[in-house]
């Protein structure tokens, strides 16, 4: 556990969005909730995936066994229902389709942080950063957008420091490390826990890192949208 934020609550809304689907969009989703619970922050996660459900699941496994904290997660058809939601929580983390529609710039014009989470082949790169331009040039400020390079395998770490190297050649941010592809993550979440809530120490603190640097680049942004509010 960290602690995230000391001082007054303030109201933020997270959003995680991709053109891919099984890239770690929803493994962030949990991830960001459990540990913004865990910190006495009153979260609530919109899944918008009504085919897949994958967060909302997860939260029906978390509930079922009784896991500490609990996650409120609601399933949704439309961006705009969904964000209402932000109304009764301190943090509202949307959990976008598998694959980014209509639904997304909605989202992302509403969102204090947008997270594109990315794999390390081309076929997941490319797509991404096309949805990250996409974004600017419909007027998202580029600073609110942040990747996590996610499911690294085995070995892979030049090819992850060369995913990094190419974000951020695009200008966009990308966090520093990335989540490796390991059976512990999967097996957590399929017990209704986070992928930072593994038994394996190394493997939870390596995820907490990631949602640490989130977290921070959250109120990095909504700061600033204040100040020039």
């Amino acid at each position: 556990m960290f602690l995230l934020y000391v001082g007054e609550a303030i109201k933020m809304i997270i959003s995680l969005l991709n053109q891919k689907g099984g890239v770690g969009k929803s493994s962030l989703a949990r991830a960001l909730a459990v540990e913004f619970a865990r910190n006495k922050w009153a979260v609530h996660v919109a899944d918008l995936d009504g085919k897949q459900q994958t967060s909302f699941l997860w939260g029906e496994r978390r509930k079922e066994s009784g896991v500490d904290p609990s996650i409120d997660v609601s399933l949704y058809s439309e961006p705009k229902t969904a964000l209402k939601a932000a109304n009764n929580a301190d943090i509202l983390i949307v959990d976008g389709k598998a694959f980014a529609d209509t639904h997304a710039l909605p989202i992302a014009q509403k969102s204090d942080l947008i997270i594109i989470p990315v794999g390390i082949s081309v076929d997941d790169l490319e797509p991404s950063l096309k949805l990250a331009v996409e974004f600017v040039n419909k007027g998202i400020d580029r600073a609110s957008i942040v990747f996590v390079v996610c499911r690294v395998p085995d070995k892979g770490d030049k090819e992850a420091m060369n995913t990094r190297a190419s974000i951020e050649a695009w200008n966009f941010s990308v966090v520093r490390g990335w989540i490796p592809m390991k059976s512990a993550y999967s097996q957590a979440m399929d017990k209704g826990l986070s992928f930072t809530e593994t038994p394996f120490k190394s493997l939870s603190d390596k995820t907490n890192k990631i949602i640490e640097q989130l977290f921070n680049k959250a109120i990095e942004q909504q700061t600033a949208k204040q100040g020039s509010a």
